[in-house]
């Protein structure tokens, strides 16, 4: 029989070593490949795992998912109306007048259905509107007592009930416009203060003869 001492049969060998070194880290290894891998198979009871997120390729973004920051305005409604009533309302790409109930609350024009309509039907921001009255105007329209008022998004032609309203309710609208049609009239139409005066001597006349 060979004798073998006891601290060879205790100890292993080198080789043996080595090799059980190599496999614990393979097995350390494999198991942590196995815990961190996402296509890893779920265990009973267990929830599958989330699919990785796609990377997002590098260059310019998808103009549709740009994202628009509004701009926001306040915009505060002056509590004196400076006109209601009535009006003949002719809207763009519509066919036949209207009559509306109008309410000018600068800095808009409420529009309403009657007096007793309690929402506006439209609505008009005088800010950003452009008001037109002009003799070629009403030429073209043929119809009397008319003005327009465009808007960014529309277009309105207003016609009042009598002619004399016609000038209030372009002050109303649009004071400055409204005066500077005023002095134009004015302009064409001079009164001479002479002859005006001899008409009131002539009335005079006649009053004390009979």
């Amino acid at each position: 029989c060979v004798n073998v001492k006891d601290n060879e049969v205790a100890s292993p060998s080198e080789d043996v070593t080595e090799m059980s070194t190599s496999m614990i880290s393979s097995m350390v290894s494999g198991v942590s490949i196995e815990l961190c891998s996402p296509e890893r198979a779920a265990l009973p009871g267990e929830c599958a795992p989330f699919p990785p997120a796609p990377a997002s390729p590098p260059g310019p973004r998808d103009p549709e998912l740009v994202l628009y920051v509004p701009d926001m305005e306040e915009i505060r409604i002056s509590p004196v109306v400076a006109r209601k009533g009535y009006l003949n309302v002719l809207e763009h790409k519509t066919h036949g007048w209207k009559k509306r109930w109008v309410s000018v609350r600068r800095p808009y024009v409420f529009i309403f259905r009657d007096e007793k309509d309690p929402v506006e039907r439209a609505l008009i921001n005088l800010a950003t509107a452009q008001v037109e009255y002009s003799e070629d105007q009403l030429a073209m329209v043929r119809l009397p007592n008319t003005f327009s008022v465009v808007s960014k998004h529309r277009g309105y032609l207003l016609q009042t009930l009598h002619e004399k309203e016609v000038h209030d309710w372009l002050y109303a609208i649009n004071p400055l416009l409204a005066g500077q049609i005023r002095s134009k009239s004015a302009r064409r139409n001079p009164t001479n203060p002479q002859k005006q005066q001899e008409g009131n001597d002539t009335s005079q006349i006649c009053v004390a003869s009979k």
